[in-house]
């Protein structure tokens, strides 16, 4: 029975001996894991390569890209060499302690990491018995995304400070509510003036693009564009769009075969942002805030937002639906002009 760990004293150790024995009596310890001397580090490296995402297939190159980095980064200096069964809640505690609070979302995400390793080490390889990561709250953050609405008018000042290549690229992310990864992918086959086809986004692992499905089986679908939008449209497919059905509409030079990496067009839309009407951290992705809330309060039902979006589920669209000043003033006016006119006051003799 290996503790995978050390103790200051023989009675320390003697004491871990006799309650893992208890433990093993009682059913509550598996034999599994007595036996087992995985580390941490190999057993997240295995769950990464057998993980498998909603579809049924491995987990995308920049999802994986992005797990690693968080283990290398914050789990692996203080869990990696420990054997998996061996961890505590104790263990636990003192580990997430330590990732710094004034990264909130980072924190949150990385907890939920380690905790779905964990949970996998419970319910499917028998390691744990129970997963010894609870902490209430922990693998939720507060939203660091700027909830501002843009209107009509300040999409329009912002696609105005942008390259004129760009000035689509923003219209398409508020009017038709697309993610950076499937704009940057968008080539002149997927886009009439009246429709745009979405079947693919890109992804960037080490610099380099992946393209593949939507992030989503729902974001596979048809969008279409606001008639207003038409002649913009004819006008960047003659030129800048580069020639041929797999001419992308937004490459990272013109005429090159190049896709533009998203941290290119957010650093435009940085730029621009500051020298407009707009608040700092407005950034891309909430163009496509904007969009939904617009569409929403064109009427659009919870379903139809889903479809447009490429939601996989209503809770998600709700958190793309914003009130607006101007909008909450119309419904109070409204509701208003439900109530009964004051009675006049009658005329005295």
């Amino acid at each position: 029975m290996n503790a995978g760990t050390t103790f200051d004293t023989k009675k320390d150790a003697e004491l871990w001996l006799a309650r893992q024995r208890t433990e093993l009596a009682d059913g509550i310890l598996r034999p599994k894991a007595l036996a087992s001397d995985v580390t941490f580090r190999d057993y997240a490296a295995r769950w990464i390569e057998e993980r498998r995402n909603s579809r049924g297939e491995p987990l995308r190159p920049a999802t994986r890209a992005l797990y690693e980095r968080y283990l290398d980064l914050h789990v692996m200096p203080i869990l990696g060499d420990r054997r998996v069964a061996g961890l505590m809640k104790d263990d636990m505690r003192a580990w997430y302690r330590q990732l710094s609070p004034s990264r909130p979302t980072n924190r949150a995400r990385v907890y939920a990491l380690v905790r779905a390793i964990l949970r996998t080490a419970v319910e499917d390889d028998d390691l744990l018995t129970a997963n010894p990561l609870v902490i209430r709250g922990a693998g939720q953050s507060p939203s660091s995304r700027d909830k501002t609405v843009a209107s009509a008018e300040q999409v329009d000042e912002l696609a105005g400070l942008v390259p004129d290549r760009l000035g689509l690229a923003i219209k398409l992310g508020a009017w038709c509510s697309l993610r950076i990864g499937e704009v940057l992918e968008l080539r002149r086959a997927d886009v009439t003036p009246h429709a745009i086809a979405v079947s693919r986004a890109v992804t960037f692992v080490r610099g380099e693009p992946i393209v593949g499905a939507p992030k989503t089986r729902a974001g596979t679908r048809t969008v279409h564009v606001p008639p207003h939008l038409a002649g913009e449209i004819r006008a960047h497919l003659l030129a800048h769009t580069n020639e041929g059905p797999d001419g992308l509409l937004f490459p990272l030079y013109p005429g090159q075969d190049r896709h533009m990496h998203r941290r290119t067009l957010g650093g435009y839309v940085s730029g621009a942002v500051a020298k407009s009407s707009l608040p700092r951290g407005f950034s891309f992705h909430t163009l496509r805030h904007s969009g939904l809330t617009w569409a929403g309060q064109a009427g659009a039902t919870v379903a139809e937002l889903q479809n447009r979006a490429g939601h996989t589920t209503p809770t998600i669209v709700a958190r793309y639906q914003h009130a607006t000043d101007e909008r909450d003033a119309a419904i109070a006016a409204a509701m208003s002009a439900k109530a009964a006119p004051p009675a006049r006051p009658t005329a005295t003799a």
